[in-house]
């Protein structure tokens, strides 16, 4: 773990005042006046305390183990700056999310991935198998992106017995029929669960994502990051969005539908669509269909953008699709009906 000396920051000092002379801001105020009750001319709560006890009533969770970052990447950064040395290495699966990667690569640090089965699970004997002395973090992607596929809660427990740090990241959780691995924080302290509010809240806009973790990991963490990564709008307008559990829910389930229909209709076309526990399809052509032309065709012809997951290894001739509106997905349809005929 490096050693770090944290920057304190105006607002860290003292927040509970009534004039502040301290922090150089503008005492006038902001051009925009106030935004949804924030004033933006003051800088924001760099430990988003009141985000974080509203998060630790939806997740059940106490405060403390709460770090709010800017997008979950910011965490990802974040662990892999503090606990990752230069000859040490990460342990992922593949195909995952390539930001483990791409982190790991800028900061000089060695992955190791182990492949998924044919049918996108993971076997967790093998996958502990992986692991090595030099491996300090372990990422598993739950339910994993781009396949959809979520793993076990027997399976993540075994690779947390092995006690080495391991992230689980729960973007997609809100969609999963599978419970979080939330519960297993209170057994093990070098669990770390990854959340976002830019899937199933659908506020990717605000760029504000979560971990929860042991009280000692927030705290390092909290020593490396930017003072003020998650601006003042942002928090209090994810504030407000926990008061909606309801509607996200109701919003969920509507999405869970249309992605059955879907799927249904993507299947009838003859195409392999694989089982996804997400707001998304993973679909495969057939050897005589190039994907990466009905990719382009579907952007160039009917202005409809998927991703193209072609070229890279397990997901040849694959494209994965985000689930629509009921709109969208029959227009999807629609065009993919006549670049196939």
């Amino acid at each position: 773990m490096r050693n770090s000396l944290a920057y304190s920051s105006a607002r860290s000092l003292i927040t509970s005042a009534k004039i502040f002379l301290d922090a150089n801001e503008n005492s006038l105020g902001s051009v925009l006046g106030e935004v949804a009750g924030v004033e933006l001319n003051r800088y924001p709560d760099p430990f988003a305390e009141n985000l974080r006890k509203e998060l630790a009533r939806y997740v059940k969770v106490k405060p403390n183990q709460i770090l709010v970052g800017n997008g979950s990447d910011e965490i990802i950064w974040l662990l892999l700056l503090s606990f990752v040395e230069a000859n040490e290495e990460i342990l992922t699966f593949t195909p995952t999310f390539s930001m483990y990667r791409v982190f790991a690569n800028l900061l000089g640090l060695r992955v190791r991935e182990a492949s998924l089965e044919k049918d996108f699970s993971l076997d967790a004997e093998k996958f502990l198998a992986a692991i090595s002395k030099k491996t300090k973090l372990v990422f598993l992607c739950s339910p994993n992106n781009p396949t959809g596929r979520t793993i076990p809660l027997a399976d993540v427990e075994k690779i947390l017995r092995a006690k080495k740090i391991v992230v689980v990241d729960e973007a997609y959780i809100e969609f999963s029929p599978q419970k979080s691995v939330v519960p297993l924080l209170k057994k093990y302290s070098n669990l770390v669960i990854l959340r976002t509010f830019s899937k199933a809240w659908g506020l990717a806009g605000l760029r504000v994502g979560y971990g929860l973790m042991d009280s000692q990991i927030v705290e390092i963490l909290a020593k490396v990051r930017s003072p003020y990564s998650v601006d003042a709008l942002s928090q209090k307008l994810a504030e407000k969005a926990l008061n909606l559990q309801k509607k996200m829910e109701a919003g969920v389930q509507k999405i869970l539908a249309e992605r059955e229909k879907l799927a249904g209709k993507l299947r009838d076309l003859g195409l392999t669509v694989f089982l996804s526990d997400a707001n998304f399809l993973l679909i495969k052509f057939s050897p005589e269909i190039n994907a990466t032309k009905i990719y382009e065709n579907l952007i160039k012809k009917y202005g409809i953008v998927a991703r193209d997951f072609s070229a890279k290894k397990s997901l040849e001739n694959c494209l994965r699709i985000t689930v629509g509106s009921p709109t969208e997905n029959t227009k999807l349809i629609s065009a993919i009906k006549k670049i196939l005929k």
